[in-house]
């Protein structure tokens, strides 16, 4: 029976890898190490420490001055900027700073950009729209989800993207409350009737779009109608451009009523916060029904813990999670209950750890990110190496060569669904895998030793001698190798055909000629005979099936 009830043993070396591997790109083997000894509740409250980033924007890697805002440290904003090399910008910063994040807030936040997508087509020319839309998701990470989805609605880059910027009442758009209905928040469910589909109507995203009405895009960045949200631009009502008569939605929420307004011989001011108030009515009337709360949690726990919702996983662990969500809307506490389950350890079976450890295919994303940090790679400093982190080693090599041939640039999705990966039945996860992106996924191992390429120079040998206690020893070196790379133990046969047949090259090599060209290493500094064994080895690891999944 699936169960929420939490975990009450210390974590281990398997569930705290599975932790880690699944709330945050940032897994290396002290970090396992820290995690293996922690029980749960110790775990998942260090997981939600604040995260303290390395660089606060992205800087323009040919002058070294920031890009978006004038910053105490960094100096003055760059006034000169390639839109291009500005949005390539914005992802090398994202991703070094998800990268060295040991909270589960990068994690959340792709979580809900994968949730509410955008992609970078919409920033021609628009300085700083998608570092303010990232800062927005990453602020909501433990937030109310209501809450986000008022400050969405009024955000640059989502106005921008779904053209609710050119949605006025002579000439309504219904781009975007369709799909803050079919995608953003309740769900469209099976199709009932025409125009009905068992959630909403058609009828609904009618009146939704004259509530919407009247936003406009803040080009300058110096507008915010957001309240307390940190500063974050928003767009700008224009009261003329609004809908202020009757809303009247279907039967699907209840008939609910959004009573006209009066705005004759009203203040601007008023009218302003007419079409606010409109807006929280608005995600009131939708956060009430229980299908939202129930079509967010099977959002969450695919993205977290498995694609498959049985009927069990139905019951009694979405249905329960679900009304957690319903109380304040609040994803710290159903990403808590989650994340400390014996559920989610796959603990709550006579079967333990059979399907859920290891049991989802990585996003190239994630693919990226946890090799990086398992082998702690050198990547170039973004300050002191500027040219080299943001221009060869993210932006051509992670980026260009790796993520886009993988299927996933990661910020620019193939529709405003996402990536299929992400939500498409029945393959979700498995969408990763297909002919057009192995051999990318394959090659990472091998990318990541081309220097001419990176600007690092990695060494496997280096690598090993800071993280295998007996390097020379051919049964510890691999033993502790897949120790750190899987997340879970395999078996003595996988053992032996890393041993065997990639390290001792089906034996070329001995243990104990691998015994003394480690020792000739030690001895001479030369890793010549060290690094043409573990090379391939390397390589061997990270295209595996063990490692290619979480």
């Amino acid at each position: 029976m699936s169960s929420l009830t939490p975990l009450t043993s210390v974590l281990g070396k398997t569930r705290a890898k599975h932790l880690l591997k699944r709330a945050t790109y940032c897994v290396t083997k002290s970090r396992l190490e820290e995690f293996s000894a922690y029980t749960v509740d110790q775990a998942v409250a260090k997981l939600l420490e604040p995260n303290v980033k390395k660089l606060s924007q992205p800087i323009n890697y040919e002058t070294g001055n920031p890009w978006i805002e004038n910053d105490p440290i960094l100096g003055v904003v760059d006034p000169s900027f390639s839109t291009q090399k500005l949005i390539e910008g914005t992802y090398a910063w994202w991703l070094d700073e998800a990268k060295n994040d040991k909270s589960l807030r990068s994690r959340m936040t792709y979580f809900l950009f994968s949730f509410l997508s955008i992609d970078t087509v919409s920033l021609r020319g628009k300085r700083g729209f998608f570092y303010d839309y990232l800062r927005l998701l990453e602020m909501y990470t433990l937030g109310s989800f209501k809450d986000l989805m008022f400050q969405v609605s009024i955000n640059n880059l989502m106005l921008s993207y779904l053209d609710n910027g050119f949605n006025t009442a002579v000439n309504p758009n219904e781009n975007y409350a369709r799909e803050v209905l079919e995608l953003f928040t309740i769900g469209k469910g099976p199709s009932t009737g025409v125009g009905d589909y068992t959630h909403y109507t058609e009828e609904d995203i009618v009146q939704a779009a004259r509530l919407l009405t009247g936003w406009r895009i803040g080009k300058d960045r110096v507008t915010n109608h957001g309240g307390d949200n940190g500063g974050i631009p928003t767009g700008y009502p224009l009261v003329n451009r609004h809908d202020f008569g009757e809303k009247v939605f279907s039967e699907r929420f209840g008939n609910r009523v959004i009573s006209a307004y009066d705005s004759s011989n009203k203040t601007e001011s008023q009218k302003i916060e007419r079409m606010k108030t409109e807006l929280v009515e608005f995600f009131d009337m939708i956060f009430d029904q229980e299908a939202t709360a129930k079509y967010v949690c099977r959002r969450m726990y695919r993205y977290f813990v498995s694609a498959n919702i049985t009927k069990e996983v139905e019951n009694d662990i979405i249905a329960p999670l679900s009304d957690t969500f319903r109380i304040n809307y609040s994803f710290e506490e159903i990403i808590i209950q989650l994340l400390k389950s014996e559920h989610f350890y796959d603990e709550d079976d006579h079967v333990r750890g059979d399907e859920i450890i290891g049991g989802m295919i990585k996003s190239p994303l994630e693919l990226m990110l946890q090799t990086l940090t398992i082998t702690n790679y050198p990547v170039p400093d973004a300050i002191e190496e500027s040219k080299n982190h943001y221009l060869f080693f993210y932006r051509r090599e992670m980026v260009r060569d790796f993520l886009e041939l993988s299927g996933q640039k990661p910020f620019d999705p193939p529709s405003v669904a996402g990536f299929p990966a992400i939500y498409e039945a029945p393959l979700y996860d498995k969408f990763w895998f297909n002919p057009a992106t192995i051999i990318s996924r394959y090659n990472l191992g091998a990318l990541l030793l081309n220097k001419n390429a990176t600007k690092v120079d990695f060494k496997v040998t280096t690598f090993v001698e800071k993280n295998v206690s007996v390097p020379f020893s051919v049964d510890v070196l691999i033993t502790e190798l897949i120790e750190l790379f899987f997340s879970k133990p395999v078996s003595e046969e996988r053992t032996m055909y890393f041993s065997n047949e990639i390290l001792l090259d089906n034996g070329t090599l001995t243990p104990s000629m691998w015994t003394n060209e480690w020792s000739n290493y030690r001895s001479t500094g030369n890793n010549i005979g060290t690094e043409a064994a573990l090379v391939p080895l390397f390589k061997a690891l990270i295209w595996s099936q063990e490692f290619q999944t979480n």
